[in-house]
């Protein structure tokens, strides 16, 4: 293990609870990026399935890199604010402990956002399940369509934009204030829409992160209540911008009935 000070130019907060499945396949997905310096954050409430011991053993292998928060906190959102502020690089983004990041996103998301200007950006994002195969790709190949081009208004629309695919900087973080700790599952929805007010983001071609569906998966076993926060959480972002605000509502509205009708059948 090094002595020299760490000082890293990413920071990666991973809010963990109950994960030790994927925990590991995730905490190295991160650390073991090439030609960037980056830290992880674990932010760890309560678990006790394993995922402390699994911890301790990476932070023998990783050092100063991997820091292990273990403190109560009020959810996931509380989580990322808390580790936000412990994080020391320019360049922020949060990762589940059930998903993973592809080789080289770091690098990429560094190249951009090392700047003193509010930048974000935000890739493409695969889908896979417990056993790490990719699937849902007719799902991949639309979000990937919708998120060629970017504004507000289409924003509102609907959330094409994957959460784990995307990174900003100290800057833009610092003028957003966090995530809202009221919001348990559209806090990265409402935080985009936050972002895009400020500055419109980058978007790039590759692949950034896997998103990982299994049956303990929040996003799986509250699927519609994600849906009806999100279409909330749109409704309250149009706000002062007028008729295209409302009609972007609307479409918005059209689908999420749509995508209740897909994942429907989908279970």
């Amino acid at each position: 293990m090094s002595t020299m000070p760490f000082s890293p130019t990413i920071s990666i907060i991973m809010p963990c609870y109950q994960q030790a499945n994927y925990l590991e396949e995730a905490v190295r997905s991160v650390l073991d990026q090439r030609d960037v310096a980056v830290e992880l954050i674990v932010m760890d409430p309560g678990s006790t399935d394993g995922s402390r011991e699994i911890l301790g053993s990476l932070k023998e292998e990783y050092g100063d890199a991997l820091i292990l928060h273990f403190a109560p906190d009020k959810g996931q959102s509380d989580a990322i604010n808390r580790g936000m502020a412990l994080a020391r690089g320019t360049v922020l983004a949060w990762l589940n402990s059930d998903d993973r990041y592809y080789p080289g996103a770091l690098k990429e998301a560094a190249a951009y956002l090392n700047s003193t200007e509010p930048r974000w950006l935000y890739g493409r994002c695969g889908i896979i399940n417990a056993a790490g195969k990719q699937i849902f790709r007719p799902i991949v190949a639309y979000k990937n369509w919708r998120g060629r081009t970017f504004s507000i208004y289409k924003l509102l629309t609907e959330p094409y934009i994957p959460q784990m695919a995307v990174f900003w900087n100290r800057m833009l973080w610092d003028a957003v204030g966090g995530v809202d700790v009221d919001r348990d599952m559209d806090m990265d929805y409402d935080l985009f829409l936050h972002f895009a007010r400020i500055t419109a983001p980058k978007i790039s071609t590759s692949y950034f992160a896997d998103s990982r569906v299994h049956p303990e998966a929040k996003s799986s076993t509250r699927t519609f209540d994600g849906i009806n926060a999100v279409a909330v959480t749109a409704t309250q972002h149009s706000a002062g911008l007028g008729l295209r605000g409302k009609l972007a509502v609307l479409i918005h509205r059209m689908y999420g009935f749509r995508t209740k009708r897909i994942y429907g059948l989908l279970k």
